[in-house]
């Protein structure tokens, strides 16, 4: 998302050593430079997806995504350029074929919590608060600075946040190519999820729903009769998993590996003011947390 933003946001003439764009980079590098010295947190980890079109997700319901077209070489360079850097920061840094960010994330925020932790998880992605589960947990849009904890999330989407994932099943969710419910709204499916704790239990009892206080009742019913399959489709598609395999590995900050951070340096064409920032910054991090 940090990535993609900057490469709509910056110009391209910002570029590499070798005249390259380098706008993706400069932009979310600055934006990890920006959070680390803000937070100068004790636990990190970046994810990043790794392919549009090999997902499990694309298997369940090849649409899906699909009307997002795929990324111009000059921003896949851009984007391995943004993995290095991170690893090269000390950071940990990971991508699936199979699985999305998000999924890395909610396996990750699920670690965190077993280990006592909260998860505050960087995103605007409203799908992503779904893996709020504690008073702890934190929904930050960093861009908008807008934090969200549990209750702000069901003040904000008028769902609470396990029933997040529902709501985009009924809904929709047009950014992903989800259509949910032709003709069923993102207000009739918070009213429907206020009466109904889940997807499955509104298809269980699905034959009453015509008799809720609720606008165009019948109307309703009929379109949830009519597109039972799909609903429990997209309800396993807008799920985030958490129980993704990832390695055991440790979130601390470890160090910035200075020859990794020197070739990036050179290659993207970094001023010596860059350089220096980013040599104390990712230094002060691994101290801060030894």
């Amino acid at each position: 998302m940090y990535i993609f933003r900057a490469w709509h946001s910056l110009d391209e003439s910002i570029v590499d050593a070798e005249g390259h764009p380098a706008n993706a980079v400069y932009g979310f590098t600055d934006f990890v430079y920006r959070f680390l010295s803000d937070v100068q947190p004790q636990h990190v980890a970046f994810a990043f997806d790794k392919s549009l079109t090999s997902c499990f997700r694309n298997e369940l319901y090849p649409p899906y995504k699909a009307n997002r077209p795929p990324a111009p070489q000059e921003l896949l360079v851009q984007f391995r350029y943004c993995r290095e850097f991170i690893d090269a920061l000390g950071i940990v840094e990971l991508g699936s074929q199979m699985y999305e960010a998000d999924d890395i994330i909610g396996t990750l925020a699920v670690r965190a919590r077993n280990n006592g932790l909260a998860a505050v998880i960087l995103t605007g992605d409203k799908d992503m608060a779904q893996l709020l589960k504690l008073e702890r947990d934190v929904l930050w849009d960093y861009a908008k600075n807008r934090r969200l904890d549990c209750q702000g999330v069901e003040q904000h989407f008028g769902v609470r946040p396990e029933q997040i994932a529902d709501l985009l099943a009924i809904a929709g969710d047009q950014s992903d190519n989800i259509p949910g419910v032709p003709g069923l709204g993102n207000k009739t499916a918070v009213e429907l999820l206020l009466r109904f704790r889940d997807v499955e239990e509104l298809l269980e009892k699905k034959d009453v729903i015509e008799f809720l206080k609720i606008r165009g009742a019948e109307r309703t019913q009929r379109l949830v009769q009519a597109h039972e399959d799909d609903i429990r489709l997209f309800r396993k598609i807008t799920e985030i998993k958490v129980d993704v395999d990832l390695p055991h590995m440790e979130l601390r900050p470890r160090g910035p590996d200075h020859l990794a951070l020197e070739d990036l340096f050179e290659r993207l064409g970094f001023s010596q003011f860059r350089r220096e920032r980013w040599v104390v910054l990712a230094e002060g991090l691994a101290e801060s947390v030894n």
